[in-house]
Formats: structure tokens, C-alpha cells, sequence
């Protein structure tokens, strides 16, 4: 992959930031910005702070895989399972041009090693787009008991605002301090099953 140069200030203006294309942020003489150039492509300049997508530097049949795990988002825990499933999508996708690469380079060449190599990453990207669903799977699982634990502790908070007795109220003051360790525990579970899409096996 291209390596990326930083620049501290600009000799001469360089123009509009090639991944904001922000007009209002141009990049002028004097201002810092970062460089790189992708083989058989066009030189990219862009702001520091802005981050080069892969698609813009890489050619590989992964950079859709990359993409995804870049903007994988485990900070709403309800979306993990779908999410999951929309990631194994792309790694079958990946898969499949993969596989269409070797179908392709063995009509004309048949003992290519370059076709044997791609028919392996397919195959190992279609296991490990398998194993993303199953991830899925038992991610909903565990969902569902989180979900469980919040109305739990919903319908406890409602029976505190009523009138209870003191000892009730102990009951659940002390059940409710359990339900906050056992939803944070259940929400790292629900996290663990996302970290498998970053162990790509290509």
C-alpha cells in the first residue's frame, strides 16, 4: 500500500481536500496537509485531519471488507446482531469475486497458481462469512437476555416509585445493584461476538 506523507506547510496551494472536497476548507500555501500516491493512480492530497479511505489507495478485492470494519459501530449494542449479518454479506460478496477470479484465470490458464490462491481466499473468506453468522446468531441470544434484564430492572424501578415496605425496598435496591453488573456483563458479551470481524483469514 502507498505510504502517506505529511506535510507542515503547504510551498503553494494544493487545492480542495481530495476526501472532504470541503470548499470552504481549501488547502493553501502554508497550511499542513498529507499526500500519498496509489500506484496507477492520481496523487491525493488531503487535510491531517481527514482520513484516507482504502478505497482511494488500494485496489484489492478486501478494500470493501476494510471499509466495513472501519464503520462497524459496536456502541449501539441492539444493532450488533444485524450488523453482523450485513458484514458477512460483504465478506460473501468478497468471496464470490474471488472465486469468479479463479474460475476466469483457469479457462485460459488451468494450472495457474494465481487461481489456486483466489479459490483458497474464497473458500476461507465463505468459512469465516459462516462463522460471522453464527456470531450473529449468538448475538441475538444474549440480546435477548439483555433485553430481558432491562425490563427486569424497569419493572422494579416502577414497584420502588409505589408503597412498599422497607424490607421490599431492600429486596430491590439490592436486585437492582446485581441487574447493573449483569446488563454491563451481558452488553460486553453482546460487544465480544463483534470481534470477530476483525480476524479476516485472507
Amino acid at each position: 500500500m502507498a505510504r502517506t506523507y505529511f506535510v507542515k506547510k503547504a510551498r503553494k496551494a494544493q487545492g480542495l481536500c481530495r476526501v472532504c472536497r470541503d470548499e470552504q476548507r481549501p488547502i493553501n500555501a502554508g497550511d499542513p496537509y498529507k499526500w500519498t500516491k496509489p500506484r496507477y493512480r492520481g496523487k491525493i492530497v488531503a487535510h491531517v485531519d481527514c482520513k484516507i479511505p482504502l478505497s482511494m489507495v488500494s485496489s484489492s478485492k478486501l478494500v470493501s471488507i476494510w471499509e466495513a470494519q472501519e464503520s462497524f459501530d459496536t456502541s449501539d449494542i441492539e444493532s450488533i446482531p444485524e450488523s453482523l449479518r450485513e458484514f458477512a454479506g460483504t465478506v460473501c460478496e468478497v468471496s464470490e469475486e474471488y472465486q469468479e477470479s479463479a474460475d476466469n484465470q483457469r479457462e485460459y490458464f488451468p494450472d495457474s497458481e494465481v487461481a489456486d490462491e483466489n479459490e483458497e481466499k474464497a473458500q476461507e473468506l465463505e468459512s469465516w462469512a459462516d462463522e460471522i453468522e453464527s456470531a450473529a446468531d449468538e448475538a441475538d441470544s444474549s440480546l435477548s437476555e439483555y433485553q430481558e434484564l432491562l425490563d427486569e430492572k424497569a419493572e422494579l424501578e416502577e414497584e420502588q416509585e409505589g408503597e412498599i415496605t422497607d424490607d421490599r425496598k431492600d429486596e430491590i435496591e439490592s436486585r437492582l445493584s446485581e441487574l447493573e453488573t449483569e446488563i454491563a456483563d451481558k452488553e460486553t458479551e453482546i460487544s465480544d461476538h463483534a470481534e470477530i470481524i476483525n480476524e479476516c483469514p485472507v
